[in-house]
């Protein structure tokens, strides 16, 4: 009999990821529930390393294609990502940059589809060079709602999200892990709106991608 529970393993300098067994199996004994290979497509190139940053920052180093997330309940596989060392890139209005003065060291953004493909999340994973600065970050990014560029699944770019402060508009969860801040947003794939504020499979689905992008960087 396979046993499923969910797994906090220790990747060295990678940090940390939530898991589970046999990745690409959605539910157990019964193998793939398709035929994806667990590859998605990564759009950019990881900032540089340096003597200072001599790990790769990168996509496929913190959140591997073919490990998922499973939380409690939730459960959801990486899609489409980009990567870059410019952070302009991920901002949505370049002219309203609320990190125009923070030194932003490069971006990660990933999609994360949940497993029945009803909702959608996408989180942003910024580098600063110290804590103060993370700390500076997230502070310049509390109610700024769509400040950065949300990833969907099926387009491989960062597409604009919901106009922020609309009707039950949802801000993006920020969070500081030590000089990386992630930023973690949900929305409906359908494109409907929250019924409610906040929606409780939104906010799942935020909490749960938010822990697990976090708990990667946690020893970095």
């Amino acid at each position: 009999m396979v046993t499923w529970c969910v797994v906090v393993a220790a990747l060295g300098a990678g940090g940390w990821l939530v898991t589970r067994p046999n990745p690409g199996d959605w539910l157990p004994g019964l193998g793939p529930s398709s035929k994806d290979d667990g590859r998605s497509l990564v759009i950019g190139s990881p900032a540089p390393t340096s003597a200072t940053d001599p790990n790769p920052f990168s996509v496929d180093r913190y959140f591997p294609p073919t490990r998922q997330i499973d939380l409690g309940g939730f459960h959801a596989k990486r899609a489409r990502a980009q990567q870059g060392g410019d952070c302009s890139e991920i901002v949505q209005d370049p002219a309203k940059n609320p990190l125009h003065d923070i030194d932003c060291q490069g971006y990660l953004t990933v999609s994360f589809v949940r497993q029945d493909t009803k909702v959608i999340t996408s989180v942003t994973v910024l580098r600063f060079a110290d804590d103060a600065a993370a700390a500076k970050a997230v502070a310049a990014l509390q109610g700024q709602g769509g400040a950065l560029r949300f990833m969907t699944p099926d387009s491989g770019v960062a597409q604009t999200p919901p106009a922020a402060g609309a009707k039950n508009d949802q801000a993006p969860r920020a969070e500081a892990v030590n000089r990386y801040v992630t930023v973690t947003g949900s929305r409906f794939a359908d494109g409907h709106g929250p019924a409610t504020s906040p929606d409780p499979d939104l906010a799942e689905a935020t909490r749960d991608a938010s822990y697990t992008a976090g708990a990667a960087f946690m020893w970095s």
